[in-house]
């Protein structure tokens, strides 16, 4: 099972809601308990229109109130989800799965330890279920290497022949992301495992090929003297896409970023470099080694 949890929506046990929609409920919940009484509620009516009034400061602390319980419903109702729970909650939910999340670097005198990030230890969560499975899947052989060492950043498994298993890795602290020899031993040992390996397959770990490419293009502005802050923006839109596709077997696509490039302001886009999609095989991950936007008047 690999879902992109970003494309789920929230569930509709979510209430859309905002200080003054809770607000204008109670005023009119006050005024409706006097609704045989018309004189009476004229009046309420009329000290509610003015901030002032004590009662319209009660009305809105209690609404205030409201919506911060409501709110506090809505984050406990999400904090049960794989989808939608975070930090502590997400470990929660995960040791449902059999699932902890993975250290990646110890603390030591200097620094604090870094954990797995809640997105990669819920995606490694959605692969638990398959791991279960003695027929070798190849999303079982992922999260078993996503497993074995906190290096590794990615997994790609995939069948090359009958009995045949081959697991590409993509380390997590090297520049290209490409693995090193006793993190490939590592992963090949905990593989190795007759509690996780069928008996019957014959097991190759491989680190994944960098593609290297670089983005060198030019945005044109009508406004050239404000293209600095156009110039960040644009670039922040590219690296984070970039940085969210350095993963096995993605592809990087032209005309998105484009499309990334062309943010508010811009009229026109030249792109120097690629000239066309980086192609991406299962054995392979595109590896930006620089980002270089220049400016025009358009």
């Amino acid at each position: 099972m690999s879902i992109d949890f970003a494309q789920l929506k929230k569930p509709s046990i979510i209430e859309e809601f905002s200080f003054e929609q809770i607000l204008s409920e109670r005023k009119q919940g006050l005024l409706n308990l006097y609704a045989d009484d018309l004189e009476t509620q004229l009046t309420i009516h009329a000290t509610l229109q003015r901030e002032s009034e004590p009662l319209t400061k009660l009305l809105e602390e209690s609404a205030y109130r409201e919506m911060i319980l409501r709110s506090r419903i809505n984050n406990a109702a999400l904090s049960v989800l794989l989808a939608f729970a975070e930090k502590t909650d997400l470990d929660a939910v995960v040791a449902n799965y059999g699932v902890t999340r993975k250290l990646i670097t110890p603390a030591d005198q200097f620094s604090d330890a870094v954990y797995e990030s809640d997105d990669a230890l819920r995606y490694r969560a959605s692969l638990a279920f398959d791991s279960l499975s003695v027929a070798g899947p190849t999303s079982a052989y992922e999260f078993h290497a996503l497993t074995a060492d906190g290096r590794v950043a990615d997994a790609k498994a995939s069948s090359p022949a009958p009995s045949e298993a081959l697991v590409t890795i993509l380390q997590r602290d090297t520049v290209n992301g490409e693995a090193t020899q006793d993190l490939l031993a590592s992963v090949n040992h905990y593989l190795s495992d007759e509690t996780r390996r069928p008996v019957a397959d014959r097991l190759t770990v491989q680190s994944v090929e960098a593609i290297d490419f670089e983005l060198i293009a030019t945005i044109y502005t009508k406004n050239f003297p404000e293209a600095d802050p156009l110039i960040l923006a644009a670039r922040t839109a590219v690296q984070t896409y970039f940085e969210e596709n350095r993963r096995i077997g993605r592809t990087i696509y032209l005309s998105k970023i484009f499309n990334l490039l062309h943010v508010a302001g811009v009229v026109h886009v030249e792109i120097d470099n690629p000239i066309s999609d980086v192609m991406i095989s299962d054995v392979q991950v595109a590896n930006c080694t620089q980002i270089l936007i220049n400016s025009g008047a358009a």
